[in-house]
């Protein structure tokens, strides 16, 4: 029963956890329609300090908090638990909103642009309720329920999303200052904080009056902030890196001689791969991590064979999406940035910031993997790596490159970092990696794709124009005609085996015809 709940909750979770990743990308796109490219800038330049924040509250927190529950005896026990760490982690996130809004006009100056002064201090009001999501949260997943995070996950995302949607289309009605539209669009982040938060009212009393006659427990405190953090950390790596952006791409811009507002309209414009990147990976690891489960048993139950299996289907697996997905959407960027944004600019920049879609989905499953089997230790020293790289590399290239350095410095950071997790990745693990055969047999597959595909697109839009409603043709047609070589040539060359193709839409299909195929031309 208890395998059956728990298979149930995950399985919500995961739609839940999907459905806020597709919002998430979506909304991007009419809001900077709406606003343009500068105030597309001014959202984007604030929005890492959301997504830092929303981590904690819905990812790296409420996963750490439920292994601590499920370790006490009783409710009783839970409880307390709770209660201390809501004490604990409300002394941080009031400490968290009084720095940023005595820093606000400081960090808004390192980040070249002291307008953003405002809009700093409104995304600061939602650490008021992350104490309240992330335990909250953290206690329904160690006690198996995962309807209430899954329900306030997508009510954050929805409330968010409609609030800056309405805020960006009043902005583009009014000629708005872009600065107040990012301050009210940024507001939406509390506010919907809080109707996320409904959903444990009642259990948040419930935990603070059981806690009421305890002292603060400091090793508590002290375990948050490095176990809990590290976790919330490697959840929220991309975002980080784009906080690095914020405070260096605009200043580096100016710095090389760009006029202060044509910066601003750069970043805006290089912030338009951020939602392309979300689709990339949501693709790139949907289906993969349904193995994740297997390997934990497995590794419980001491079977290094079946772990090494399962993480080599794993890895093979999102490889396999992850780079078909992001050389596909390459070479569809002209197409995909005319549809989305209405013009082509920056496309060579949208392109190369997409390579970071292969390295991060490849480490997000990595993690996935090292935490599953409790071997995590050295992670905080690859994020560290990736860090440091991010921002030394983006203030060389940024000088030399351009707007395009900024994107090579992200995938370069995250190659770096894969690179050190690689070579740290334990012996009985080694074997997960990809045979160097199989390597250039998937990089020959892609090169056959990317070539067909931009002939096709071309023959495409050559007959059918390059408005931006009539784009949409030549991104579906390359689409499909992209996809079904990729899969035609792998199935030929068996590149997946069928378990990993079970685990794709139409895969059971897709085995039986290529059966059907062997037993063809074995009759031949």
């Amino acid at each position: 029963m208890g395998n059956k709940k728990l298979v149930q909750g995950t399985a919500i979770l995961a739609f839940a956890a999907l459905i806020a990743k597709v919002l998430s990308a979506v909304y991007r796109i009419p809001l900077e329609n709406f606003v343009g490219d500068t105030g597309f800038y001014v959202y984007q330049q604030i929005y890492p300090i959301y997504g830092i924040g929303m981590t904690l509250a819905l990812n790296g927190l409420p996963t750490f908090i439920s292994k601590l529950i499920v370790a006490e005896p009783n409710d009783a026990a839970q409880a307390q638990l709770a209660g201390q760490l809501l004490r604990g982690l409300s002394m941080v996130a009031l400490v968290i909103v009084v720095g940023l809004n005595v820093s606000a006009p400081l960090l808004a100056t390192l980040m070249g642009d002291r307008q953003l002064t405002n809009v700093i201090r409104a995304v600061s009001l939602m650490f008021i309720v992350m104490p309240i999501m992330a335990v909250g949260r953290g206690v329904a997943q160690g006690q198996l329920n995962m309807r209430p995070t899954a329900y306030s996950q997508v009510v954050e995302q929805i409330v968010r999303v409609l609030i800056i949607v309405v805020v960006a289309y009043e902005a583009m009605q009014t000629g708005m200052n872009v600065y107040l539209m990012g301050t009210l669009a940024m507001l939406s982040a509390p506010i919907a904080g809080l109707a996320a938060s409904a959903f444990f009212t009642k259990s948040t009393g419930i935990y603070w009056w059981a806690a009421r006659q305890n002292k603060m427990n400091w090793g508590l405190l002290k375990k948050i902030g490095s176990e809990g953090l590290l976790v919330s950390v490697l959840a929220a790596l991309l975002i980080i890196l784009q906080l690095v952006d914020s405070f260096t791409i605009k200043n580096g811009l100016v710095a090389n001689g760009m006029p202060e507002a044509t910066a601003k309209m750069a970043k805006g414009m290089y912030d338009r791969a951020q939602p392309i990147v979300q689709f990339g990976l949501v693709v790139a690891t949907s289906f993969g991590t349904a193995l994740v489960p297997r390997l934990r048993q497995a590794y419980l139950a001491g079977e290094w064979a079946a772990v090494a299996t399962t993480g080599r289907s794993l890895l093979r697996l999102t490889t396999w999406l992850a780079s078909a997905a992001t050389v596909g959407m390459m070479c569809l960027m002209p197409q995909i940035n005319q549809l989305l944004f209405g013009n082509t600019a920056a496309s060579p920049v949208l392109a190369v910031y997409l390579l970071s879609v292969i390295v991060m989905s490849i480490l997000i499953l990595l993690t996935s993997i090292l935490q599953s089997l409790d071997l995590t230790n050295y992670l905080a020293r690859g994020i560290l790596v990736a860090l440091i790289s991010k921002i030394g590399l983006n203030l060389l290239l940024i000088k030399y490159l351009g707007l395009i350095g900024a994107s090579w410095a992200t995938v370069l950071a995250l190659t770096l970092m894969l690179g050190y997790v690689l070579i740290c990745l334990p012996k009985q693990l080694q074997v997960m990696l990809l045979p160097w055969q199989l390597t250039l047999k998937i990089g020959g597959h892609l090169l056959i794709m990317a070539v067909v595909v931009k002939l096709v697109t071309y023959g495409v839009t050559l007959l059918s124009g390059p408005s931006r409603l009539m784009s949409i043709i030549p991104l579906i047609i390359g689409s499909l005609v992209g996809g079904s070589v990729f899969v035609a040539l792998s199935m030929w060359q068996q590149t997946l085996t069928n378990t990993e193709w079970e685990l794709l839409p139409k895969g059971t299909y897709i085995i039986k015809l290529t059966k059907k195929l062997r037993k063809t031309n074995a009759l031949r």
